[in-house]
């Protein structure tokens, strides 16, 4: 005859055993169904591991830009010829979002390599760590980031010629 303490505990077991081993199974099954979902949507939106920047375990101010003489920007231009101009995507971006930067330096040949210069406040123009090449008629196109946050002005620099475009301020955060 069997009393209450003489319980078989390995009989009891089974049933929550196998009910977590469910569970375990169908967590699993859930989890990589939703992996699969989100890798699938990140991807038909264009957004890939490739397109990301690298990021650093410790923040840096975008990588130290070092001061290099350049020449003063020249105002060559004769009437009827087309200013430089330089148009920022955005006037204010997070801190480490890409945003583009275009425009037209007109006295840049097809395939002239042209250098993105910043400066913080009034201080001086720094080379960032991003060139582009220009295209036909002087017009180009490029993306920067940088997670050093404020007002941060941008110009565009044909190093060869010292030509460049008016600044344009965008702030960071």
């Amino acid at each position: 005859m069997d009393t209450d303490d003489d319980i078989d505990l390995e009989r009891a077991k089974k049933p929550a055993v196998r009910a977590v081993s469910w569970m375990a199974i169908v967590g699993a099954a859930l989890g990589i169904a939703a992996g699969l979902l989100g890798a699938t949507v990140f991807t038909a939106t264009g957004i890939t591991g490739a397109d990301l920047p690298p990021l650093n375990a410790t923040p840096s101010p975008s990588a130290t830009p070092t001061p290099t003489p350049t020449p003063t920007p020249t105002e060559t231009s004769e009437p009827g010829e087309p200013e430089p101009q330089l148009f920022a995507e955005s006037d204010r971006v997070p801190p480490g979002q890409r945003f583009r930067l275009s425009g037209v330096l007109p006295s840049a040949a097809d395939g002239t390599t042209l250098q993105v210069q910043v400066r913080d406040g009034e201080g001086p123009w720094d080379d960032f760590p991003v060139t582009t090449q220009a295209e036909a008629d002087g017009k180009f196109e490029t993306i920067v980031y940088t997670s050093r946050t404020g007002e941060r002005g941008f110009r565009i620099i044909d190093p060869v010629s010292g030509d460049a475009t008016p600044e344009v301020r965008v702030t960071i955060g």
